[in-house]
């Protein structure tokens, strides 16, 4: 935005205040020009002219210029709380001299308006127009009050909306912490186990894909990434659990392409897909599937983690509490990034074996930060 804009901006910020007031008083001036109109009307007077439209139409844009200033007042000398004692003689002060402001400049409007016909004396206005005067002050001072609690209430909302979001990032923040050592810790258990079997090669190639995981976990960013970088740290980790468990393992990843894009939260798969291998594969005897798949379902992206264990009962997996810390702090993640507009289920797969369910709202964009 060049500065030219920005000064547009301001002065049309400032503009709308201004004009607002303005407004308001001349409506204020017309209803007490139609309410003369209507009592001369009534008593078979004349009704009033021009000049007596500009007299009232000059008394209340007068007014429309002590407004900022008088709620300028009541922000700086509130009379709330236990203010009122202090504050109260400045207002007193303020309105009498006002009035007798509003007083002199009556007085010159009427000498203007209503020539040749003698001025009436200064102070003859004054006690006229004093009553109406604080009257009037006291009315735009209740006016400063009602916009001072607003902003009051705003500014507190704001700030209760500030710390509720910087509870909820220290939340996450904890509950992320304690995936990452649990996810690195099976990691490299998987590399040990590797290295006493003597299987020297596969502990070489879990070691590198080891460093990719090490470097997205230890990699600083924000709660989300594409569902594109996810897939890229899950495919890494079910490559070590592939060399791991050799040929007892296959995996598949079927993803519709338009759901690459969306986002996800960090380390999501990963704890869901772990669960998965050990929950599904590892107890049986003979070879075993996991299978993650992801598209979008209306507003939703659906994911599913799939296994061909023995069923979540049979497992000790109970579909509400899930099972360990992986899928616990899952639940609780989604939770707090989403709400209720999330769910996490985990359920019987029809033929067999266990399916975990996570539903997502819809929400694309392209953060970097992912596994290469």
């Amino acid at each position: 935005m060049s500065p030219g804009s920005k000064s547009s901006v301001t002065l049309g910020s400032r503009a709308r205040p201004a004009l607002l007031v303005v407004s308001a008083w001349t409506l204020v001036g017309l209803g007490v020009f139609l309410q003369d109109v209507a009592l001369a009307s009534s008593s078979r007077r004349p009704p009033p002219g021009w000049s007596d439209a500009l007299f009232i139409l000059e008394d209340v844009w007068i007014w429309a210029a002590y407004t900022p200033a008088i709620v300028w007042l009541a922000r700086r000398f509130p009379l709330d709380g236990g203010g009122w004692r202090r504050h109260a003689p400045i207002h007193a002060a303020a309105a009498l001299g006002i009035a007798v402001l509003d007083a002199a400049l009556g007085r010159l409007m009427a000498a203007w308006l209503r020539a040749p016909a003698p001025a009436p004396a200064l102070l003859l206005v004054f006690e006229r127009t004093v009553l109406l005067s604080v009257y009037s002050y006291l009315a735009v001072l209740a006016l400063g009050h009602a916009l001072r609690f607003r902003r009051l209430y705003l500014d507190r909302r704001l700030a209760a909306a500030e710390l509720e979001r910087q509870l909820a990032e220290t939340r996450l923040g904890a509950l992320e912490a304690q995936l990452r050592p649990h996810f690195l810790f099976n990691a490299l258990h998987t590399v040990a186990s590797l290295v006493r079997a003597g299987d020297s090669q596969g502990a070489v190639r879990t070691i590198a894909g080891l460093g990719d995981l090490l470097r997205a976990a230890l990699q600083e960013g924000g709660q989300e990434v594409t569902l594109r970088e996810e897939l890229a740290l899950t495919t890494r980790y079910l490559e070590i659990e592939r060399t791991r468990h050799r040929d007892r393992l296959e995996t598949a990843i079927e993803v519709d392409p338009g759901a690459l894009d969306a986002l996800v939260p960090r380390f999501l798969l990963q704890p869901v897909v772990e669960n998965a291998v050990r929950h599904g594969v590892e107890p049986v005897a003979g070879p075993g599937r996991v299978e993650v798949r992801a598209a979008r379902s209306g507003a939703s992206l659906r994911l599913e983690v799939r296994d061909s264990g023995p069923g979540p009962q049979a497992a000790g997996r109970p579909g509400q509490a899930g099972s360990g810390v992986g899928l616990r702090n899952t639940r609780a993640r989604l939770w707090h990034l989403y709400g209720a507009a999330q769910r996490l289920d985990l359920e019987a797969a029809p033929g067999g074996g266990t399916v975990v369910v996570i539903e997502l709202p819809w929400r694309a964009g392209a953060l970097a930060g992912g596994v290469a």
